[in-house]
């Protein structure tokens, strides 16, 4: 085979028509082609065009030099829409890129006939069997990889053990159980999370029993419990204090004189809050873990609640999250789109789009639906992250649900 005919098919791999398939001629300039190929100038030049024009009158009409109709000067190089991609890749030892297409659709394929609980099993088959048209269509197949199919296949295993795990474990136990690996499921687990949100709506392993760490809940300001006959005062503590949830048993109660309790999505704003905190109940926590839920659980009911979380479409997911588990009325905090100049803008990402039209469905964050809504017509992030604004905006914003004392 010419190297320059395979430097050809290389490019043809990497187009838009050698990814999603060819609707019309695959043409490219020929002096573009030729620099592309490392073959502009000197030898390799003189080699290359000898091997183009063999290989132009070997094709059939399949490979054609498109020349200037006086000059004769060679303007592009053109692959005829049909039969063309055939017969370039029976000239190399790579495969067709509809050949790829058809084998990563019949692996989703398969994978979406895979069993798993029944709780899940329509919503598994259905998205395997869109990620299969997606690859035959050429379009993204996230979080799987076009050209890794041992990963996509770990990745399917690493989803289908998650989905059966029944029973809680930290992660390189679990890892070592699904993987056989102690460390794979970690570094999985971002592609892991995106996939899960697709099928179940939980991004979190913690939704289905596999932990980072011991399940503990991190908190700050007056907060009281009693186990059996013991009362530990927590409001003494100047700094957050961390507990296992295993100290929160079914005979434990917990009160507070705290005004309003408000739920931190990062640690380090967590920190930040927590020391300047004028009495409030402050407990961290993104999508909330088991120890976590059963502190809010405790709490008394009538305790109004506020939530300080990134504004983006995650952030306003935990927000869902932490209302669908808790029962309770959890108001937003500061969570509001923030415009960022042009240049700095974040533009949203696939799954940010999946991710806000899945919550402008959904009644129970119908209130934050206009918020939604501007940063989907938006196109981008903006400000997001909490740790962009001053911890003294915020404790602005409580000011109206904290007494003030004389």
């Amino acid at each position: 085979m010419p190297d320059i005919l395979h430097a050809f098919a290389r490019i043809y791999q990497k187009s838009a028509a050698g990814r999603r398939g060819v609707t019309k001629d695959y043409t490219v300039q020929y002096e573009i082609f030729l620099r592309a190929a490392g073959a502009a100038d000197g030898d390799e030049r003189e080699i290359a065009e000898k091997e183009l024009v063999v290989a132009e009158r070997q094709s059939n009409g399949l490979f054609v030099i498109d020349r200037h109709p006086r000059s004769g000067n060679k303007l592009r190089l053109r692959l005829a829409r049909i039969g063309g991609e055939e017969w370039l890749f029976s000239q190399t030892v790579l495969a067709a890129p509809s050949d790829k297409r058809t084998a990563l659709a019949a692996f989703f394929e398969e994978a979406s006939s895979r069993p798993v609980p029944n709780t899940w099993q329509l919503a598994w088959k259905n998205w395997f069997s869109e990620l299969s048209q997606r690859a035959r269509d050429g379009l993204t197949i996230q979080p799987f990889k076009p050209d890794d199919p041992a990963g996509n296949a770990e990745l399917v295993k690493a989803l289908n053990g998650i989905l059966h795990w029944q029973c809680e474990a930290l992660i390189r136990y679990a890892s070592t159980s699904i993987c056989g690996d102690s460390k794979r499921l970690q570094i999985l687990e971002p592609r892991l999370r995106v996939a899960l949100a697709e099928i179940t709506g939980h991004p979190s392993l913690e939704s289905f029993g596999i932990f980072r760490k011991p399940r503990s809940v991190t908190f700050h300001g007056p907060l009281i419990l009693q186990l059996g006959g013991t009362t530990i005062d927590f409001s003494v503590f100047p700094a957050p204090v961390t507990l296992s949830e295993t100290n929160f048993t079914q005979s434990s109660a917990i009160s507070t004189t705290a005004p309003l309790c408000l739920t931190v999505e990062n640690e380090d704003v967590f920190f930040e809050l927590a020391a300047g905190n004028p009495g409030i109940l402050i407990i961290q926590t993104s999508f909330p873990g088991s120890a976590a839920l059963r502190l809010l659980r405790l709490l008394p009911a009538e305790l109004p609640f506020h939530h300080f979380g990134d504004s983006d479409p995650a952030g306003t997911d935990i927000l869902r999250d932490l209302r669908e588990k808790t029962g309770r009325t959890i108001r937003p905090l500061l969570m509001r789109h923030r415009h960022l100049p042009h240049t700095k803008r974040q533009p949203l990402g696939e799954h940010d789009i999946q991710t806000l039209e899945r919550l402008l469905k959904m009644d129970l964050i119908e209130d934050l639906h206009p918020h939604l809504t501007e940063i989907l017509e938006s196109g981008e992030k903006g400000s997001f992250e909490q740790e962009s604004i001053p911890v003294t905006e915020v404790w602005e914003a409580l000011a109206p649900f904290i007494p003030t004392t004389t």
